[in-house]
């Protein structure tokens, strides 16, 4: 993975990694200085339609602390079940990029509309 993230950076790009449920925080730390993301995946990959893992949040919290201590410009993403519920909560949990697929993309309403309410959800973060 560090020669990977080396190669991205020398290319003059943002290089990400993302890390699956069961994938440890731990293996983040000794790239985490030369990311520019961390994707921390809230279901397992593979198909759309699932439903958000709520056992993801400490990892979540975990990652967001690395980051605060190691690199603090480095965004936290999240992906997997985020919706009007779980956005919130992934927010609160140190998320600040979210991706959305069904929520708003199969949502009863247009598009613009769905993304617009999620975002509103997700800002209506509780502790």
């Amino acid at each position: 993975m560090h020669r990977t993230v080396q190669r991205i950076k020398a290319l003059g790009k943002r290089a990400e990694v993302a890390i699956n449920p069961a994938t440890p925080a731990s293996v983040l730390k000794e790239v985490l200085p030369d990311l520019d993301q961390v994707l921390v995946m809230t279901v397992n990959p593979g198909f759309g339609h699932q439903h958000f893992l709520g056992l993801m949040l400490p990892k979540i919290r975990r990652v967001a602390q690395m980051i605060e201590w190691i690199k603090p410009d480095c965004e936290l993403e999240v992906e997997g079940g985020i919706d009007w519920a779980t956005a919130p909560i992934a927010v609160a949990a140190g998320a600040n990029v979210l991706v959305a697929g069904t929520s708003v993309f199969g949502a009863d309403k247009d598009v613009t509309t769905a993304r617009d309410s999620l975002r509103d959800a997700a800002t209506q973060v509780t502790q």
